[in-house]
């Protein structure tokens, strides 16, 4: 199997775990149970944003600042740090 093609199959496979953790987050009441979906979710689209931008020489990269960022503000966290690389 070519590497962009399991490159392509690890984008999808994330992309239907966040939709999915979208579905459930949106039914919980539990403040605890939001946060760590939110957390996952951020992290789930970090990953698949590094396997897209590997295709593309334009990753962000998984370090101590990068993981806590996108955990705490989720899926727009990782656009700010796409932001933040490529725009600044």
């Amino acid at each position: 199997m070519p590497d962009y093609a399991l490159k392509a199959l690890f984008v999808a496979v994330g992309a239907l775990a966040l939709w999915q953790s979208h579905s459930i987050m949106m039914k919980t009441k539990d403040w605890l149970a939001r946060a760590g979906l939110h957390a996952a979710m951020g992290l789930t689209a970090l990953l698949m944003a590094n396997c897209l931008g590997a295709l593309f020489d334009a990753g962000v990269g998984l370090n101590r600042l990068t993981v806590p960022v996108s955990a705490a503000l989720g899926v727009p966290g990782v656009g700010l740090l796409w932001a933040v690389k490529y725009l600044l």
